[in-house]
């Protein structure tokens, strides 16, 4: 497989800082071939937030409006050295929905993307946003009527809200896809399906989940503040399958 670059974006409240800090601090656990390490643009990030979540327990803040963090993670096979990097502007939800010209276009030039959406928001704010995410990127790809033929990753984030019991974390790992298809808003499927050619569902959870003597125990809490909490022992959900998924469509395409 060639160098590779990929691309994440998600809206307002979507758990992208999370999903990218955990991505990194959790990388030695993660299953698969590839190790992520950090690049200049990524360790300010990194080195912020390890002890924020490691230290302190607690979820990343959000983004504050105006700011921009530029962040690059590389990817690279234990086996066969082939590398991929991921490229991200961390930047306040509201700030990067309006996706101007040079958003889109730093999508459009990725090689695969991962797209990151909060399933518990309301209904038709979370279509509208996929759909007008869809919108843009088919503008910047120049396509013309054609769907995008770029292997995207639909990630429904905060997972564990929706893992119950220990089949439903099961079918979350094993059976992404249906786990995602079963639970989205009606009609979501068929305009993912209008836009792009080769895409998988994907359900993510940046804190995660445990399951113990057979029974699912959130991996949050609420401290005596009433101060949401990430809790020790926790096991993210699908942080690094998406990732996997594009490469192993991108490899066969090579």
């Amino acid at each position: 497989m060639r160098n590779v670059k990929l691309a994440l974006w998600g809206p307002s409240a979507a758990g992208k800082t999370a999903l990218l800090a955990q991505l990194y601090i959790q990388s030695r656990r993660l299953p698969g071939d590839w190790e992520i390490f950090p690049t200049p643009k990524s360790k300010p990030f990194t080195d912020r937030l390890r002890p924020v979540i490691l230290r302190d327990s607690l979820f990343p803040s959000a983004t504050s409006v105006g700011s921009e963090e530029q962040i690059v993670y590389l990817f690279r096979h234990r086996t066969n050295g082939a590398e991929a990097s991921l490229h991200v502007e961390d930047r306040a939800g509201k700030d990067s929905e309006s996706l101007d010209d040079a958003g889109r276009e730093r999508l459009a030039m990725a090689d695969g993307l991962v797209l990151l959406f909060d399933p518990v928001r309301d209904e038709t704010e979370l279509q509208e946003q996929v759909l007008r995410t869809l919108e843009g990127l088919f503008i910047a790809g120049h396509r013309g009527g054609g769907k995008d033929p770029r292997p995207v990753a639909v990630c429904m984030s905060k997972a564990d809200l929706l893992i119950r019991k220990p089949d439903d974390a099961r079918s979350a790992r094993l059976e992404p896809d249906a786990f995602v298809r079963e639970r989205m808003v009606p009609g979501l499927g068929d305009w993912i399906e209008l836009f792009c050619a080769n895409y998988r569902l994907f359900p993510v959870s940046a804190a995660g989940i445990r399951v113990r003597r057979g029974l699912v125990e959130p991996a949050v809490f609420y401290d005596e503040r009433l101060q949401l909490r990430i809790s020790q022992g926790g096991a993210p959900v699908n942080l690094i399958e998406p990732f996997l998924w594009i490469f192993n469509q991108l490899e066969g395409e090579s």
